[in-house]
């Protein structure tokens, strides 16, 4: 038989989505077959995983049992025990998540970060068919924290024993404000959709520059969020174009410390904020540019590291799931 079908679970702060992942053993290839979605029981991790066994249960009463499931959790995770160390936006702290879902489900269970999965599935997904031949990658999602995914050698890389590429938490600056982790100076603390807007809120209270973005937010400035900053640059508002130039050229100083460690292929990005690229990337890509082995040049010619580096924007939804599923049928398949 050469399609097989795994579970995908994608547990965040607040829903829960399961889907069924079908898998091309010819092609192998992989596809979301549908999706169900649950509300998260932030803190209740028996109420949460009951409402999963019932969804699971229903899938299986139409494609009959599935044997294999891979989650994915918004938290730190010990891959390889299978444990949420810690998950603030689920209130978990050390729930061995592998051992209750296996005795609940009576399914073989892999758990891995949220972000991981996503990265694995944009790989498989896109980024292999785009451009053939590409074994490593770094995948940021931008949204109200900054996750991220590491390929290398076509794998998805691993710390031991902890799920890694926490790249929101690299240091910017020793000096900088305190991030929802606990540390100072991340790159989250900068281009985390909650501290990026919140900055921006500041300014606007204090400096009241000439702005739509007032108009936006019906003079609420308490509703700012990157999609109506994107609304207003849409509308060629000049403060919002610099605003977009200022959250390039942060995260381009970030991304240009991932180049100088990983040397990748493909920088790819998901999440909310990326929908923004147009406004952000040109700004990112010359930040890039200016900091990556600048010693490496020529002239005015981009170091040969970056000479061939590809920026892709992910395009698809539902990548914690997909990504989940292929996690379970590389594990156990």
């Amino acid at each position: 038989m050469s399609t097989k079908y795994v579970l995908g679970i994608d547990i965040g702060g607040t829903e829960t989505k399961i889907g069924v992942v079908k898998y091309d053993t010819s092609t192998k290839s992989y596809a979301l077959q549908e999706c169900f979605i649950l509300t998260t029981v932030k803190g209740n991790v028996g109420l949460t995983i009951e409402n999963i066994r019932r969804t699971v249960n229903e899938i299986c009463s139409r494609y009959g049992k599935l044997t294999h499931c891979g989650v994915g959790v918004a938290a730190l995770i010990n891959f390889r025990d299978g444990v949420v160390v810690n998950g603030p936006n689920l209130g978990w702290v050390n729930i061995n998540l592998r051992s209750k879902l296996e005795q609940e489900l009576k399914l073989n269970v892999i758990i891995d970060n949220d972000a991981n999965l996503s990265t694995l599935a944009i790989y498989h997904h896109e980024v292999k068919k785009k451009y053939k031949k590409v074994d490593s990658m770094v995948c940021l999602t931008l949204g109200t924290g900054i996750g991220g995914g590491i390929i290398l050698n076509g794998d998805l890389f691993h710390g031991n024993p902890y799920s890694a590429a926490e790249l929101g938490h690299i240091t910017m600056n020793i000096d900088g404000g305190i991030c929802g982790c606990g540390n100072t100076g991340c790159i989250e603390r900068y281009v985390g959709a909650r501290w990026f807007i919140a900055e921006i809120i500041k300014e606007l209270k204090i400096d009241k520059p000439k702005t739509v973005i007032y108009e936006l937010v019906e003079n609420n400035l308490n509703n700012l969020t990157p999609k109506i900053l994107y609304l207003a640059a849409e509308k060629g508002d000049k403060y919002a174009l610099v605003q977009w130039q200022r959250y390039g050229k942060l995260l381009g100083i970030g991304i240009s410390t991932l180049v100088n460690i990983f040397s990748p292929e493909v920088i790819a990005f998901t999440g909310g904020v990326s929908l923004a690229h147009k406004y952000f990337l040109p700004y990112l890509k010359k930040e890039v540019e200016r900091r990556v082995w600048p010693v490496l040049r020529k002239k005015n010619n981009p170091s040969p590291l970056i000479k061939d580096l590809k920026y892709h924007i992910a395009a698809g939804q539902n990548y914690g799931v997909l990504g989940a599923g292929i996690l379970a049928v590389r594990t156990f398949l």
